[in-house]
């Protein structure tokens, strides 16, 4: 009976110290996510690097903050920001509309997702009128669609213009690390 004992004793042993070394060697690790503290000083030096011009670096950071605190909408709203200022409209507009998806309240980013779709529907209306030939019916319903939506400009925007790209509007609390008032 003692020989069986330790048998399976000896047996859990090696089966738990088998699935601890695939774990090990599989490069599996378990993520602890920031402390507040942490957090904070990640959310600063984003912000530090996004005012500073440091993109790459503004987004890890709130890349990381999404990824540590990913039902926080006001990281999405960040990032969308980020994403808008670099003219990566498709990131903005996916970044904004999960920030919508956690927060369908916050009006900064209904605008700032209506400023990015309406500077790529700029874009592509260009695009067509660049292809469309001048006699064909189609010309002047281009022509009155650019008019009617005109350059998307800084100075139609919300939010820190300061820091807005110089062909895109500022998105409402541009800063991505400042709160907005609304």
């Amino acid at each position: 009976m003692n020989a069986h004992r330790t048998t399976a004793g000896t047996a859990r042993r090696v089966s738990v110290l088998a699935i601890l070394a695939t774990l090990v060697m599989g490069g599996c690790a378990v993520r602890v996510p920031p402390t507040a503290q942490e957090s904070e000083q990640m959310r600063q030096a984003a912000v530090l690097a996004y005012e500073s011009g440091e993109a790459s670096r503004a987004e890890t950071l709130y890349q990381g903050l999404a990824r540590a605190y990913p039902a926080d909408p006001e990281n999405w709203f960040r990032l969308g920001n980020l994403y808008a200022r670099a003219n990566r409209n498709e990131d903005a507009a996916a970044a904004y509309q999960k920030a919508l998806q956690l927060n369908p309240n916050d009006a900064r980013a209904w605008y700032n997702l209506g400023v990015v779709r309406q500077h790529q529907a700029y874009t592509l209306f260009l695009q067509a009128d660049a292809l469309a030939d001048k006699t064909d019916p189609l010309a002047p319903l281009i022509a009155a669609r650019l008019q009617k939506l005109e350059p998307p400009t800084a100075a139609g925007a919300v939010g820190d213009a300061a820091t807005s790209p110089v062909k895109t509007p500022a998105p409402a609390g541009s800063a991505p690390g400042a709160k907005s008032g609304q």
